[in-house]
């Protein structure tokens, strides 16, 4: 594979945020997400795609939106399940939707402290 915008993103948000790979996984794993510095580096360069629960926490850790680094220009949507896709698309296209989705990950978030 060759880098993407997905890729891109990925690789200027963690820099942005001064985060070394080692320190992502860290992160990850803290939301029970258990990855290595390799994973990132593929991630990264366009070799590998992360699932979209591991997006979402990329997007958390990186302080963005997650549909800043979800775009389907890359073709992204055709190499995700159908069902992750569905969501994506709902997500980027329906407001109230989107909206609940957030209400429930602050639910979540507040009761796992």
């Amino acid at each position: 594979m060759m880098e993407t915008r997905l890729s891109v993103r990925l690789k200027s948000l963690r820099k942005s945020q001064q985060l070394s790979p080692i320190q992502v996984v860290k992160r990850l794993k803290d939301v029970d997400l258990d990855y290595s510095s390799q994973s990132i580096y593929k991630w990264e360069e366009g070799q590998s795609i992360p699932p979209l629960n591991t997006l979402y926490a990329l997007a958390k850790i990186y302080n963005c939106n997650i549909c800043y680094l979800i775009d389907d220009e890359d073709g992204y949507f055709a190499k995700i399940s159908p069902y992750d896709a569905n969501i994506l698309r709902l997500f980027r296209t329906d407001f109230l939707f989107r909206g609940i989705i957030s209400l429930i990950a602050k639910l979540i978030e507040r009761n796992t402290r």
